[in-house]
């Protein structure tokens, strides 16, 4: 998928792992490089599932892998507007990314998001498909329900073919639900049960830099969603600053990269989104600043600072940030 990757890859990981021996790529290890290591270093005789994440940079990268791989399970997180410099257009992107599923046997499962438009209208006939969602639609089969947010976290039902299981996690934002549901359709196809699922689902910790959320001794929350920002992610990312009620809500940012001659656009979008979701804005470095602030506007309602380095940033943070606020990095 163009994101939700890694997130995805380690709740799987943790579900599977309360019934099967199972293996995956470590921390990033998405090309091909990163996975003949893996199978060289980590994979063992007596291992029952090897989860492998798989990222691209150009046509072809997800096929090279599942040469090497051959897998019988396959899971698309996401078609967006990520690395549209090397892919130039969506429809690449999408093309890409379905290299998974074209490599699948037919005896296989592809388990796919319908919530982006362009997984959606990709027709997958070459083999068995689970489609997911967070809302329901009419081709989605894995959807999410009565979704409650706290400071503890999320509890939510999934809703599936065979019946519904309401799931509390600690982890926040709907991306996260999205990721999850795409793990509990695969371990339910696997035969890991319900109470199971529910236990490690309780127990996934937070993958760090991905929707992080810490809170400091001095009642400072942080959301730490810095490890990349894509249009999808950071706007999810914004709506979960916007749900954090008391105290100031911060955002810090450099704005988005790797977008071709979309760059301008969709960081002036961003810009808005911040405008409505953010009481302070620090956007960090000159790439993208202009773009940024155009978004934001000349809003009375949002205190807006430029800084030149991520150490002015924390800087600045130090004598505007204090108990009760909420920072998103």
């Amino acid at each position: 998928g163009s994101y939700g990757k890694t997130s995805t890859k380690h709740y799987l990981n943790r579900i599977l792992s309360e019934k099967l021996s199972v293996c995956m790529t470590p921390g990033s290890y998405n090309t091909t490089m990163g996975v003949v290591r893996t199978i060289r270093e980590y994979l063992q005789p007596y291992n029952e599932v090897f989860i492998v994440e798989m990222g691209a940079k150009q046509p072809g990268d997800i096929k090279e892998i599942c040469d090497l791989v051959h897998p019988s399970v396959g899971i698309i997180t996401a078609v967006g507007e990520q690395h549209l410099e090397s892919f130039k257009s969506i429809e690449n992107v999408q093309r890409t990314k379905f290299e998974l599923v074209d490599a699948l046997p037919s005896g296989g499962l592809a388990v796919v998001n319908d919530d982006f438009p362009f997984v959606a209208n990709r027709k997958v006939d070459n083999v068995a498909v689970v489609r997911y969602g967070v809302e329901p639609r009419d081709a989605v089969q894995f959807y999410a329900r009565d979704v409650e947010y706290s400071v503890r976290g999320t509890e939510f039902t999934v809703v599936h073919p065979a019946g519904e299981l309401r799931l509390r996690t600690r982890l926040v934002g709907e991306c996260n639900i999205s990721n999850l549901l795409a793990a509990v359709a695969v371990a339910l196809y696997l035969g890991v049960s319900d109470d199971k699922i529910r236990y490690a689902v309780e127990k996934i910790e937070q993958v760090e830099h991905r929707l992080n959320v810490k809170r400091t001794p001095g009642g400072l929350t942080i959301i730490d969603d810095a490890f990349n920002s894509n249009p999808a992610g950071s706007a999810m990312a914004l709506d979960v600053l916007a749900a954090m009620t008391p105290g100031k809500r911060i955002v810090i940012t450099p704005g988005m990269i790797e977008l071709g001659d979309r760059q301008e656009e969709l960081n002036r979008a961003f810009g808005e989104k911040i405008a409505a979701s953010a009481d302070v804005a620090v956007v960090v470095g000159r790439y993208n600043r202009e773009a940024i602030l155009a978004g934001i506007g000349e809003n009375p309602a949002i205190e807006v600072h430029a800084v030149d380095t991520f150490a002015d940033a924390q800087r600045l943070l130090g004598g505007i940030a204090g108990a009760g606020d909420t920072v998103l990095y």
